[in-house]
């Protein structure tokens, strides 16, 4: 299987899964292939580190690879006038992993103003997609909580308080704004709680829909791509979704990560919904025939 596995989610193929996208500003991203059982769903490496870029307000410029086949390595290319760079398996294996560390270590550091993200009167002061420390959200205790419980059930059981559940409203307006959304007008924002921090995520537009993804995928994305592998629930808002849930393909993709999590839903009108995973999306599809690896 390829090198690139142990940063990238692969269980079905040995396809180039690893990219870093550079951009004009001089930051670095991680692009790593997430496949699923539903392969059309899957998110190609190149895909994912665009995304990542794009969310962060940055233009992509460069893309270091190693398998000239890597999916849709030329229409990328092409599309977005980047600059190929190819280097060795080895050379890009050992940037993806010092990228990985480096994101690690700047976890625990936060630009947010935490005596205003701790009053649910005053705004969150969220105007990036950094990830956020779970201490902002109170989410130390149940984290550990939910580890201590899934070991014994398998089942997610979290409990906010009205102060918590309203933090997650003022980030999920605030995530909103930062959408990449000039074909829908659509903005979506999702916040992925995981062992590592709340991953914000929004949903990105390209003028080839077939290219865009949704906030709860590039919310995964970056979870993943920071090395993340513990997922405790994932929060969703539509600005404009009178009834705010998971599309269907988000919903396969997040069963595959987090079947008995829960997601918690922001509407319209600002009242919530909750639900596990798995009932979101009964019977989902699965076959252990498709695992190659």
């Amino acid at each position: 299987m390829s090198n690139s596995s142990h940063h990238s989610y692969q269980p079905y193929s040995n396809k180039p899964g690893l990219c870093i996208i550079e951009s004009k500003e001089g930051s670095s991203f991680l692009g790593i292939r997430i496949e699923s059982a539903s392969f059309p769903t899957s998110i190609s490496a190149i895909q994912a580190g665009i995304v990542q870029c794009l969310m962060y307000d940055q233009q992509p410029a460069v893309i270091f690879y190693d398998d000239p086949k890597l999916s849709n390595l030329e229409y990328w290319i092409k599309s977005l006038s980047l600059k190929g760079e190819q280097v060795s398996e080895q050379e890009l294996n050992e940037k993806a992993t010092k990228l990985q560390e480096y994101n690690q270590q700047k976890l625990d550091s936060s630009t947010l103003n935490l005596s205003q993200i701790s009053n649910p009167n005053q705004t969150t002061g969220l105007t990036s997609v950094k990830p956020i420390p779970l201490e902002v959200f109170g989410l130390s205790k149940h984290s550990k909580d939910l580890q201590s419980i899934e070991e014994k059930t398998n089942k997610s059981h979290p409990i906010f308080s009205k102060i918590q559940m309203e933090q997650f409203k003022q980030a999920l307006v605030d995530v909103c704004k930062l959408a990449i959304c000039p074909e829908s007008n659509f903005p979506v924002g999702a916040l992925l709680w995981t062992n590592l921090g709340v991953f914000p995520g929004v949903n990105v537009e390209f003028h080839d829909w077939s290219l865009g993804l949704c906030a709860e995928r590039t919310a995964l994305i970056s979870a993943l791509s920071h090395g993340a592998d513990t997922f405790f629930g994932i929060f969703v808002h539509a600005i404009y979704g009178d009834f705010s849930t998971p599309c269907g393909a988000c919903r396969q993709i997040l069963s595959e990560h987090m079947l008995f999590s829960k997601l918690y839903c922001l509407h319209k009108d600002y009242t919530w919904s909750e639900y596990f995973i798995h009932d979101l999306l009964p019977n989902a599809f699965h076959t252990d025939f498709l695992a190659k690896y």
